[in-house]
């Protein structure tokens, strides 16, 4: 069995108001290394409680260590220091998950109709990729855990997929590909309470700095830590990107 969760960063709501960018990312871990995953990261977790202070207990999410909006324990750690939690994790990433694989999705939402139709295209892409994953790849089954989402669309989406998952051919037409390697339907969790999650939070909020830098964070070099964990990426899923980011 093979366990992709799944995080987003940007908005699915129209660009004008929104963020220029949609994006998922899938942290895929094997089902017999999770308790080693687990290990490693309370390892982290505790280099991080005794460097700044932050508790095992408090979320890690990358947009609020960059700018404080909810977090209230973030105040009594200053900004560089949250921005040095944000780096040690992601130079941390791809030494924890030594043998899982990363997939990502990135929508320019300028580029589509409306906003359903981003997500539901993002999450299609990353439905499908991950069962080509287990298919080819793994030769396994697997499930998908995510942060608190539009679960009843992407419930829908996934029985959907199951059954009727049209795919382009290289000779022009398209074939019928159910997603069939994916057990159940969409589990949800509250990131505060996965670690894992947290993880592809940081994951897809780093692709979004690296997709659409800001000029007061490039001090920072925020832009380029999403490339720290390119050992991990599953470059498979897009052969045209090379990370194997999923555009279009």
């Amino acid at each position: 069995m093979h366990i992709m969760y799944v995080d987003e960063s940007g908005d699915p709501g129209i660009h004008q108001y929104g963020s220029p960018f949609y994006i998922l990312s899938g942290l895929i871990v094997p089902q017999d290394e999770w308790s080693k995953y687990l290990d490693r990261l309370k390892t982290f977790r505790k280099s991080v409680k005794d460097s700044y202070g932050l508790l095992f207990r408090e979320e890690i999410h990358a947009a609020e260590l960059i700018r404080i909006n909810k977090i209230k324990s973030y105040r009594d750690i200053k900004k560089t220091d949250r921005i040095n939690i944000l780096k040690s994790y992601c130079h941390q990433i791809p030494i924890i998950f030594d043998t899982a694989k990363v997939i990502n999705v990135c929508l320019k939402k300028s580029d589509f109709a409306s906003p359903e139709e981003v997500q539901q295209i993002a999450w299609n892409r990353l439905i499908q990729r991950f069962d080509t994953f287990l298919k080819k790849s793994a030769k396994d089954k697997g499930m998908i855990i995510s942060d608190d989402t539009d679960g009843h669309k992407i419930m829908k989406l996934m029985r959907k997929m199951r059954v009727y998952n049209p795919v382009p051919s290289h000779f022009g037409a398209s074939y019928n590909a159910p997603t069939d390697n994916i057990l159940e339907d969409l589990l949800q969790r509250n990131s505060q309470h996965s670690y894992f999650i947290q993880t592809v939070d940081v994951i897809a909020h780093l692709l979004y700095r690296k997709e659409h830098p800001k000029g007061s964070l490039k001090k920072y070099g925020l832009e380029n830590l999403f490339d720290v964990i390119e050992p991990i990426l599953l470059k498979e899923a897009a052969r045209g990107d090379g990370l194997g980011i999923v555009r279009k």
